[in-house]
């Protein structure tokens, strides 16, 4: 404060330092005031302080009290500690001198048990008395017992001597005797000495010796198999490779089943992928030898080419076409061979699979990596062509030899064409090379997409292009039966035709959700990235319906245009000669008698009933449809060129009425909304005044939703006698 005060200069600056004086004043007196404030709690805690220090000076005397406890305690535990330190080293020692005893025991009494098993021919005792041998220390062994005493190293140093002349003789023996069961297969002999490597530390010489075992009996069994094969004859003469094959997957399931157990035992788990990995080898060395007889007596190189040539010479003079009665039997033993391929592959896996992580890793290496995966995938790709073929010229012979069948309405290549279908691909899903189904599957969605199609097709054009007659066609029709090679073949042509596409779409759908179900059992492990392989090709088979339905629906039109049409334009070209005007007495009369409608009910129940015996029920209502639209459509124009009052609309609606009575009579598919445009043409002609339309249009139309334009309603307003045209041209809408 001194130094600001010997710091001011001028007045100015004094009261600078003033105004800040006054307010630190200020802050001292507000902190001043607090402290008052707070002096009577101060005061209580200082009242409780003061009784508190009595017994703070107690508790300074416990805290070194219990410091003292602890401190003695401390001391005491170390002391402890250090003695109990010196017992565990004595007890060490003591364990340890016991188990040196035991060791010399153990090694005396090997001495002896050794050799009474060996004269005993218990070889599996005396591979345990050396088991036990082997696990002691020698030269600790040594040195005990030159500690001991005198003497005493030589006797365990001939005991020693001893064990290992006994070791080298007992696992010549093993050796010997295992060789001599695996020469005369006894199985029981193999499995007693298999036992003994192990006790012997010989893991891997025993294991080697029971792959060599099983080896031999892999390749004699499948050598002797070969033979039968080649000689075969009889009802299985045709799938004997597939059964070879069977046999050699069987005989390594069941030495999988016997020894796995075994060497997981005895061995222990580590040895099982080596176990399974020699047999693959021998599995992958049979296989090829099998498939290559396969394809030598199935000429099955030369099969291929022949079939590629054909397919690629389609119908040319001249080219060599394989019997697809052979191909058949040779398809079905491919796949078969596949498929037996598959369940071993499903057996091994679930072996693997039951291993631990680590030997698991080992196994999926062993079928990822076997070469019996490549030779059946190969064989597969052989499949693929030929089966391709045989469907297709199987397909074609369905329609060479395609006749009616008995009912008159559809002919047999409907029916046998998708036989053949189902048979290719089932055979293919069967063979469980996903591969294999989804290239089928694919064949069969191109060949009715292009070849079945074109057939329809032609038919339905060589139908059309000859000038249909329903009539005579009908009569050619029952005529017909059951072959289809008569004169009017081209007209009974169009409506079976009809009726087959209706069964083909039926056939699709159906085939489609059979091969799904199945496709499902087949992959039923969810997630299966085979099964979303397949799903696609089965989609596209089903979406080759899009494709038939519309077919159907031009060829329907068609018919209808060319045969039912005419014959109804010629019952509706008389409207305009009918008289709409009507008076009273006329709509009573036309109640009575109707001039129109009655013969244009018969003119269609002639045409429909015809038609109703020579079409399929669903192939009929969907005529009657179009028959329906067709009608409505000449309706309109034939109303377009009359004139009505009000009475002659409420006649109009009487015949629509009727009409359409009729023809919802004919079918169960609703027609009501082919008339919509007629019905709104109706609701017009029928209106009391002018400006009743108003009530009906716009936003006034409700739930009706109109089909004519606003031009089309002027127009049919027009049509009314009774309505001026100044007035309808005027009428906003």
């Amino acid at each position: 404060m001194d130094k600001q005060l010997k710091g001011v200069k001028n007045v100015s600056e004094a009261k600078l330092l003033f105004a800040q004086l006054e307010r630190d004043e200020a802050v001292l007196r507000e902190e001043l005031d607090l402290l008052l404030d707070q002096q009577s709690l101060m005061d209580v805690k200082m009242t409780a302080f003061q009784k508190m220090l009595p017994g703070m000076r107690n508790l300074n005397r416990d805290t070194q009290e219990i410091n003292a406890v602890v401190t003695k305690a401390s001391t005491l535990a170390e002391s402890v500690r250090s003695k109990v330190r010196v017992l565990d080293v004595a007890k060490s020692r003591v364990y340890a001198s016991l188990k040196r005893v035991d060791d010399v025991i153990d090694l005396k009494s090997c001495v002896d048990g050794v050799q009474r098993a060996m004269d005993a021919g218990d070889y599996e005792q005396a591979a345990g008395h050396i088991h036990r041998y082997l696990a002691l220390d020698e030269s600790v062994l040594m040195d005990t017992t030159t500690d001991l005493a005198k003497g005493s190293s030589s006797t365990v140093s001939v005991s020693f001597g001893l064990l290992r002349e006994a070791e080298a003789r007992l696992k010549d023996l093993v050796r010997s005797k295992f060789a001599e069961a695996s020469s005369h297969s006894d199985a029981s002999s193999l499995e007693r000495f298999l036992k003994v490597f192990p006790l012997l530390n010989l893991h891997e010489e025993g294991l080697k010796m029971l792959n060599g075992h099983l080896s031999q009996l892999v390749r004699d069994g499948s050598q002797k198999n070969l033979h039968v094969a080649a000689e075969a004859k009889g009802d299985r003469a045709g799938v004997v490779y597939a059964d070879t094959l069977t046999l050699l997957y069987e005989g390594i399931a069941r030495l999988i089943e016997s020894y796995q157990p075994l060497v997981e035992t005895y061995y222990g788990p580590v040895w099982v992928p080596e176990l399974l990995r020699h047999l693959q080898l021998q599995c992958d060395e049979q296989v090829v030898l099998i498939v290559d007889q396969l394809r030598d007596e199935r000429h099955l190189n030369h099969k291929v080419q022949t079939v590629t040539i054909a397919m690629n010479a389609r119908s040319a003079a001249g080219a060599i076409r394989p019997n697809i009665l052979e191909l058949d039997t040779l398809l079905t033993e491919l796949s078969l061979c596949s498929k037996r391929t598959e369940l071993y592959f499903t057996f091994l896996a679930r072996k693997i699979g039951g291993l631990q992580t680590e030997d698991r890793c080992s196994g999926e290496e062993i079928l990822k990596n076997c070469r019996t995966k490549m030779v059946i995938q190969e064989l597969i790709a052989t499949y693929i062509p030929i089966e391709h073929y045989f469907l297709r010229e199987s397909m074609n012979k369905a329609v060479s030899l395609d006749v009616c069948n008995a009912d008159g309405l559809t002919s047999s290549m409907a029916d046998d064409v998708f036989f053949v279908l189902q048979k290719s691909i089932r055979r293919a899903l069967s063979s469980c090379s996903v591969d294999g189904a989804c290239a089928m599957l694919n064949h069969a969605s191109s060949l009715l997409l292009t070849e079945y199609k074109t057939v329809l097709q032609s038919k339905l054009k060589i139908a059309s292009s000859s000038g249909l007659d329903l009539q005579s066609m009908l009569q050619g029709r029952l005529q017909a039966r059951p072959s289809l090679s008569n004169i009017d073949s081209n007209k009974v042509d169009s409506l079976i035709t009809l009726n087959n596409i209706e069964i083909v779409i039926g056939n699709i759908d159906t085939l489609a959700k059979e091969l799904q179900t199945e496709c499902s059992k087949l992959f039923s492990q969810s997630g299966d990235p085979r099964a979303n392989k397949l799903e696609p090709c089965l989609a596209d088979l089903s979406s080759a319906n899009t494709t038939f339905k519309q077919m159907k629906e031009s060829g329907m039109s068609k018919l209808v245009e060319i045969c039912v049409v005419p014959r109804l334009k010629v019952c509706t070209d008389v409207i305009p000669t009918v008289s709409h005007v009507l008076s009273e007495e006329d709509l009573v009369n036309f109640e009575v008698n109707d001039p129109f409608v009655q013969q244009l009910i018969s003119c269609l129940e002639g045409v429909l009933n015809e038609l109703k015996g020579s079409l399929l029920v669903q192939v009929f209502g969907q005529v009657v449809i179009d028959v329906a639209g067709e009608l409505a459509l000449l309706l309109e124009a034939q109303l377009f060129k009359c004139t009505f009052n009000q009475l002659g609309g409420v006649q109009l609606d009487r015949e629509l009425r009727a009409l359409i009575a009729y023809i919802s009579s004919m079918t169960q598919w609703p027609v009501r909304d082919k008339f919509s445009r007629l019905q709104q043409v109706v609701t017009i002609l029928t209106l009391e005044t002018l400006s009743e339309i108003l009530d009906y249009w716009g936003s006034n139309a409700g739930p009706m939703i109109w089909r004519l334009s606003t031009l089309e309603v002027r127009r049919v307003l027009h049509l009314r006698v009774d309505f001026k045209a100044d007035d309808v041209d005027r009428i906003k809408l």
